[in-house]
């Protein structure tokens, strides 16, 4: 009864905590997500609503910030060149993307039976943040070619970070830090 009128930020946060519980307390691969909608008391298709996939869990904030960046590139100005504003951009997803999930899964992919799933969902996610970016640049009159390939490899500067962030210990070093080491072979992509 009660479930149903919870707002849906509610229901999706309620499956990301208990996901994590669980992840952390079976491990990624013995949990199903039947396993997580019972934890988190929603239904199966309640679920899938807001998660294609179990491994798109790990990634639920790094999304939320990408969705973030989308907004703030949309609604940038033109005072700045494309790459200043791609890179400040970058600078802020990194400084508020949480240690959380996305860390788990490149710590520990290999306990978590994530191998393939890890791939598969950081690919997706280069890919995607690229298209963005590289629409952003092409609508700043980039030639579209030079958009697309500045926006895969600005993506991949930051998913390479993320990881790296992720394997050193996201505690023992700084996002913002490893984005700026990553971005150094791309800055001056987008002029």
């Amino acid at each position: 009864g009660l479930l149903q009128h919870r707002p849906h930020a509610s229901s999706r946060a309620m499956l990301e905590e208990a996901a994590g519980e669980l992840f952390l307390e079976r491990g990624y691969a013995t949990t199903s997500v039947a396993d997580i909608t019972q934890r988190a008391g929603v239904s199966r298709s309640t679920f899938f609503n807001y998660f294609p996939a179990k491994s798109d869990l790990l990634w639920a904030a790094f999304d939320e910030r990408v969705d973030a960046l989308r907004v703030a590139l949309a609604g940038s100005g033109t005072d700045a060149t494309p790459g200043a504003v791609v890179e400040a951009a970058l600078r802020d997803l990194a400084a508020r993307l949480p240690a959380d999930h996305v860390a788990l899964a490149f710590t520990q992919a290999d306990t978590m039976g994530l191998g393939d799933d890890l791939r598969l969902a950081a690919a997706r996610r280069t890919a995607d943040l690229g298209a963005a970016i590289a629409g952003y640049a092409a609508g700043r009159r980039v030639d579209p070619l030079h958009a697309r390939v500045a926006g895969t490899a600005w993506a991949g500067a930051l998913v390479a970070a993320v990881e790296a962030w992720a394997l050193a210990g996201a505690d023992r070093t700084r996002l913002p830090d490893l984005l700026d080491e990553a971005l150094t072979p791309v800055r001056g992509a987008l002029g």
